[in-house]
Parts: structure tokens; C-alpha cells; sequence
């Protein structure tokens, strides 16, 4: 049985998830991560982990990490509404009892859990396996394959494989992969939160309460929103990682996000520091007519909890001669917000490459072909994931032409009273 030692660069979802996976088949394994530590940096808002996701973690996380993955998660549920700026229902994709067969499933059904949580959940295990504050700067070749990696502190790693699941900026992709590099879509989103006081929950719309939803008005525009709420049990969950109290950043909230084209915020396009007050502007603006409850909602964000995000995605990079370096999630298949399963195809990547690193692991194919295998397989599901979720940004912030929108809206209507159409839409 050949041994092989593998270097994971980048302490993210996926990049864990591997680590995990690999540990748990008594592969070596080492994960270099730029931040200082755990807390030094916002790990984003909650993800909603999908059946595929979360089969995923069951394959790779050991039994008690798995078990607190799936005792901590909030409360979720399956629905996805669409409905106008003045808050009529458009669609209403209710998740309770309308997908009661795929949520009976244990393992592969759909929850939601905190980034921040996630995080510590996949670090747990793996305290002497992370190196922290080591910043990636190249690879080199080494002897019979084996890659070195050079960090900013001067030290290397050297590994049979070494895996890029360092992000979107990924700068393993930027030298393996020039030609990949995501491109920008043309769509900023001013993304903000808010705490679940009384107040807000009594202007939130209900459908959140069954699930997040899209409010599309007539302009080239639309607005997610979601709601975050910690099941009850999560708190017990997190003393068992010896953590007392929330973490900080880790609240129960609503989120809005507001997306559309910069020439139609008013925004420059290449820039980046724009205010919090210029974002609550735009806000303002751009939500004028809209329902009376919306407006308050956006009126209750905080200027210094606004921030504005370019929405980039990868495009297809074509086939590669596969080497003893690969890659996963972000870093080699970005993709816009929204589909919601850019985490969990970075999950199944890091699940698919474990299976196939334990079968050359244990002699029953070669490294590389191991390792093309999983390429092979990535690219496939992965890309096609990228153009759906480009797709379904180009529908909900484009023009809204007419009277195509308004066949659009009729369409939905008619979709949302008549069960066999709407059955249809639920997979998507």
C-alpha cells in the first residue's frame, strides 16, 4: 500500500471537509491557512447545506463531529417564495410537507448552520493538522512528483498532492491555472443584516418564516432575503467544542441583499470603498416605492453593517493534463449566489476526491489517475452548477422587459394554485 501525504492550502468549508475526510482514512494530511486564528476573520453569513452537502460531511467527518454538525444547525425549511416589491405572492414553494419524502432522509437532507459554527465544527478535530498564518506565495516541482509549497514566512511543505481550496482569489489557480481566473458578471450586491429583535420580526414578511424568498419588482433588480434562526439545541451542541455563549458574529438575523448593475445603483464600477452611507442611499433610492414594511426594514440596517459585493464566476476552463496538484470549490469553480450551492459543491468535491485518494491510497489506481478521475467527474457537475446559477442571476437582475415580465408573473401565479406545476419547479 503506497503512502501518500497531501497539503491542503486554504482552511475553508471545503479545504476542511478534505482534511477531515482524509484523516478519517488514515491519509496524511496537513491544511496551511492564511488567518491567524479561527476568530481573526468574519467566515460570512449562514449556509444552507443541501442533501448533497450534507452527505458529503457525513462521509467525511468522524461519527461526534458529525453528530454535532447535525445538532447544531438552525431551523430550516425547504420553501423558497418569489413575490413583488409590494409583497404579492408571486410563488410560494413551501417547504413543509411538500418535500416530506427527501427530509425523512437522516443524512442526505437539507439544513442550515452558521459558516462560523461549521468552521469550528470542522476544525474541531484537527487541531495539530491546521497550520495557521501561513500564506501561500508558489509552488515548485519537486523529485518524482512531489510539490513544494513556499509560504511568506519563509518555511515550505512538501507533499505527494497539493490541493487548492483557497478560494476565489486563489493563488495556487493564479499559477497552475492562469487562464482560469473568474470573471467579473457585472452585478454588485449591497448586503446588510439585521438582529431578530420583536421589531423586526413583526415587519418581516412571513414567508421567511417557511423559508428565504425573492422580492422582484419591475426594475433591474431584486432583493433576497433570509432569515437565521439557531435551533434550540445549539447551544448544548456548542459546549461540547467548549464554547460558552454565541460567537461572536454568529447572531440570529435577517438578511437583505439588494443586487443589480452598478450604472443602475448609481455606483462606480471599479470601486470598492464605498461608504456605508452611500450603500443606505442607494438602499433608499432603489426601495422608494416598495412596501411600506421593506422600507422600514432597510431604514433599520445599519450603515456600518452594509457592505457591497461584486459577484463574480467562473467560466468553463476546459480539460487539463491532470499533476500532482489539484483543486476544489471556489477556487476552481466560483459561481454566483443565486442557486445557493457554491458551498455545497465545494463539499462534494472535497467528498469525491477523498474517495478516490483512498483507493490509490490503497493500491487500487495509480495517484494521477486518481486524481484525473476526480477532475473528470468535478468539472462536469461542478460547471454545470456555475452556468445554472448564472442563469438564474441574468433572470432575476435583468431588464424587465415587457410584456415578457408580466408573462413571467402570470406564469408564476399560475404555477403557484395548480400542484403539478408547481411540483415541477421544486427541484429547482
Amino acid at each position: 500500500m503506497k503512502e501518500h501525504t497531501v497539503a491542503i492550502i486554504g482552511g475553508g468549508l471545503g479545504g476542511l471537509c478534505l482534511a477531515n475526510g482524509l484523516k478519517k482514512a488514515g491519509i496524511r494530511v496537513a491544511v496551511y491557512e492564511r488567518d491567524q486564528s479561527p476568530e481573526s476573520r468574519p467566515q460570512g453569513y449562514r449556509i444552507h447545506i443541501d442533501p448533497q452537502g450534507s452527505t458529503a460531511l457525513y462521509q467525511c467527518l468522524p461519527p461526534h463531529l458529525w453528530d454535532l454538525f447535525s445538532s447544531t444547525g438552525g431551523d430550516f425549511s425547504q420553501g423558497f417564495s418569489i413575490v413583488t416589491e409590494q409583497l404579492h405572492e408571486l410563488l410560494n414553494l413551501a417547504g413543509r410537507g411538500a418535500t416530506a419524502g427527501a427530509t425523512a432522509d437522516s443524512i442526505a437532507r437539507h439544513r442550515s448552520i452558521s459558516r462560523i459554527t461549521l468552521r469550528r465544527i470542522l476544525l474541531a478535530g484537527l487541531e495539530d493538522d491546521v497550520k495557521f498564518n501561513k500564506r501561500f506565495l508558489r509552488y515548485e516541482e519537486a523529485a518524482h512528483g512531489a510539490i513544494i509549497a513556499h509560504f511568506e514566512d519563509g518555511t515550505t511543505a512538501q507533499a505527494d498532492l497539493l490541493v487548492a481550496a483557497d478560494g476565489v482569489n486563489s493563488p495556487v489557480r493564479k499559477q497552475y491555472l492562469p487562464h482560469a481566473e473568474p470573471i467579473d458578471t457585472g452585478v454588485v450586491a449591497i448586503v446588510g443584516t439585521l438582529p431578530l429583535t420583536d421589531g423586526v420580526m413583526a415587519l418581516a414578511p412571513y414567508f421567511l418564516l417557511d423559508g428565504p424568498g425573492m422580492v422582484v419588482p419591475g426594475t433591474p433588480c431584486s432583493m433576497f432575503m433570509a432569515m437565521w434562526k439557531r435551533s434550540g439545541e445549539a447551544a448544548q451542541a456548542l459546549r461540547r467544542l467548549g464554547i460558552e455563549g454565541t460567537l461572536p458574529g454568529d447572531e440570529d438575523y435577517l438578511l437583505l441583499a439588494l443586487c443589480g448593475g452598478p450604472d443602475f445603483f448609481g455606483l462606480d464600477e471599479q470601486s470598492d470603498a464605498v461608504t456605508g452611507r452611500t450603500l443606505k442611499d442607494v438602499l433608499r433610492r432603489k426601495t422608494a416605492g416598495w412596501h411600506t414594511n421593506l422600507r422600514k426594514l432597510v431604514e433599520m440596517v445599519s450603515e456600518e453593517e452594509l457592505v457591497l459585493n461584486h459577484v463574480r464566476t467562473s467560466h468553463p476552463p476546459g480539460s487539463w493534463r491532470s499533476t500532482h496538484i489539484t483543486l476544489l470549490g471556489d477556487a476552481i469553480h466560483s459561481m454566483t449566489p443565486f442557486r445557493g450551492v457554491g458551498g455545497n459543491i465545494a463539499l462534494k468535491d472535497a467528498a469525491l476526491l477523498t474517495s478516490h485518494l483512498i483507493q490509490a491510497q490503497q493500491g487500487q489506481k495509480p495517484l494521477l489517475e486518481a486524481i484525473s478521475e476526480y477532475e473528470a467527474s468535478m468539472r462536469q457537475y461542478a460547471f454545470a452548477a456555475v452556468e445554472d446559477s448564472l442563469k438564474a442571476m441574468k433572470q432575476f437582475t435583468g431588464p424587465k422587459k415587457y410584456p415578457a415580465f408580466s408573462i413571467f408573473k402570470t406564469g408564476m401565479r399560475v404555477a403557484n394554485v395548480v400542484p403539478k406545476l408547481k411540483r415541477k419547479l421544486l427541484p429547482a
